[in-house]
């Protein structure tokens, strides 16, 4: 419904509408009360409704917050959010399709939020929903713009690092959560790599996967000089589960993870890992929905690629 359709319903002009909405103090409780009425029932209150606190306001879907991989990009987009002048809120799925598809469904269609950053969006965005949703990583609905890292160059220039340094046996530990890039260490080792790829999928997660990946490679006597992890706390686990079995990081075995967290520069062993970019990827991302504020028609490509980078460490070396 228009403002000025409402503003008929309610015999008012569209300014006092206007006024109302903004909670002025030229227009008395009564009237106000009367448009807000009208408005709720017509279910076009929360579209207009700004009061005098006029931040737009953009919900932050993502699966967990004890990661520190999805914290990092979530609080990129949080400073990015808050130095447009706009309000973040931020929920998490739990990896839950339907869990993310009621949180979008809450926030487009009930608290009328003006714009929607959702990580990885598996569920079909419904019909008529007007709100403008932008998808970090893959994205299901052709329709939903999203912007994704791309791990496969950073992947082939790790297997190259490790392969120049003399490995034959480069294996992959990862996790339930991980398999895309499992498939993709596959790919890469089948293509570059000296021997046929050996994969670990633990049942576990963050740094008890690490460790659980080792224990199972030791006890199955499966020959490895290299390990290349789904991500960072994956490889703290890792290394310090070598350690416990008397094999030094790098001299015996090294070590690649993924997402470049903070402390991996700062741990006894820096650790070589591939960088996400998550501020490049957060300002696309943010960049991309702002333009989409402005024109909720806006459609830019399907999928904005931007490409990771792999950070060499101390934790690879000359294998024995």
């Amino acid at each position: 419904m228009t403002m000025k359709e409402l503003a008929k319903l309610a015999n008012v002009s569209i300014a006092t509408v206007s006024k109302a909405f903004c909670d002025a103090d030229d227009v008395s409780e009564d009237t106000k009360n009367h448009i807000f009425d009208i408005a709720k029932e017509t279910g076009c209150f929360g579209k207009y409704y700004k009061g005098k606190y006029s931040k737009k306001i953009i919900a932050i879907i993502c699966p967990e917050l004890k990661s520190n991989y999805y914290t990092c990009f979530v609080e990129e987009l949080q400073s990015l959010i808050e130095k447009a002048g706009c309000m973040p809120v931020i929920s998490t799925d739990g990896f839950s399709l339907a869990k993310q598809a009621e949180l979008i469904e809450y926030y487009a269609s009930f608290l009328k939020v003006d714009g929607i950053l959702v990580f990885g969006m598996k569920c079909d965005l419904k019909k008529g929903y007007e709100t403008p949703i932008v998808s970090l990583f893959s994205c299901e609905d052709s329709k939903v713009d999203s912007v994704d890292v791309s791990f496969e160059s950073a992947m082939k220039e790790g297997v190259k690092l490790l392969t120049e340094l003399g490995h034959r046996d480069i294996v992959f530990i990862g996790e339930k959560l991980t398999t895309g890039k499992e498939t993709l260490y596959r790919e890469i080792i089948r293509k570059y790599g000296k021997t046929p790829p050996v994969t670990v999928q633990s049942d576990y997660r963050f740094e008890k996967a690490g460790e659980d990946g080792i224990s199972r490679l030791l006890s199955d006597n499966i020959p490895f000089t290299a390990v290349i992890c789904a991500y960072d706390n994956i490889a703290f686990g890792t290394i310090k589960q070598l350690k416990r079995q008397g094999l030094k990081v790098p001299d015996d075995v090294s070590v690649i993870g993924m997402d470049n967290i903070h402390i991996g520069e700062y741990t006894e062993t820096a650790l070589t890992t591939i960088d996400t970019n998550p501020r490049e990827v957060c300002m696309v991302a943010w960049n991309l929905l702002q333009t989409k504020l402005k024109n909720p028609y806006y459609l830019s490509r399907q999928n904005i690629e931007i490409g990771a980078g792999l950070v060499i460490r101390e934790s690879t070396g000359i294998a024995k």
